[in-house]
């Protein structure tokens, strides 16, 4: 009886002791079977020997001699086992990390398109053409929604002949009217700034009439 009490308390330990982190670590392998193997044998014989001391040197019964033996070689055994495991058999690889997310797609470069009010607007109005809101499409349009950041500042600017006031307010209705069709092309109004310059700041001279046409012009910058 004595020997089984003290099989169960061990086999109750080790297996506590299984449950550890650094038994988990590692996958069970040969290393683990060759422990048991060598654990068992010993812990027989030295559970058998012990008997035998402890009967006086006379040698117990062969019936407590194999009792002891057994029990000795379950926890020798086990103790084998744990031990090999812990020792030599293969740790378990740790998953490989997740790659780190993909970086943002990085901003565009500044965009700038200029369009002639002679060619992309009607004649003395703030009304945008079909051709000019072709180019609105395929140039401003496709980096305005794949980038929410991204803002339109939009400037009307006209020649220099006619009163300041008409030239201010008419540079500034061709701006709006470039912003309500983004606007109605889906941007938010408020990624859009305009401005008009009216005779402000010429491209060309306004003493010929080439030079007046390019100065009656929308810019759009991307930024």
């Amino acid at each position: 009886m004595r020997e089984r009490s003290v099989t169960a308390i061990g086999l109750v330990a080790l297996i506590g002791l299984s449950g550890c982190a650094a038994m988990q670590d590692r996958r069970w392998s040969y290393c683990a079977v060759a422990g048991g193997v060598l654990g068992a044998a010993a812990g027989a014989g030295t559970a058998g020997g012990l008997v035998n001391a402890y009967e006086g040197g006379s040698g117990g019964s062969h019936q407590e001699t194999g009792e002891a033996a057994g029990g000795g070689a379950v926890v020798g055994a086990a103790v084998g086992a744990l031990l090999g495991h812990l020792i030599c058999d293969p740790k378990v690889q740790a998953p490989p990390p997740a790659p780190p997310p993909a970086p943002p797609p990085p901003p565009p470069p500044p965009k700038h398109i200029q369009l002639s009010a002679d060619t992309y607007f009607d004649f003395d109005r703030a009304t945008l053409k079909p051709a000019g809101k072709e180019r609105i499409d395929a140039e401003i349009m496709p980096p305005m929604k794949e980038h929410p950041n991204l803002r339109a500042l939009v400037e009307g600017y006209t020649d220099s002949i006619g009163s300041d006031a008409y030239n201010l307010r008419l540079s500034e209705r061709r701006a709006d009217a470039v912003r309500d069709y983004m606007v109605e092309r889906g941007i938010q109004a408020s990624r859009i700034t305009t401005k008009g310059w009216g005779k402000a700041n010429p491209v060309a001279s306004n003493s010929t009439k080439e030079g007046r046409a390019k100065n009656r012009r929308v810019e759009i910058t991307e930024e």
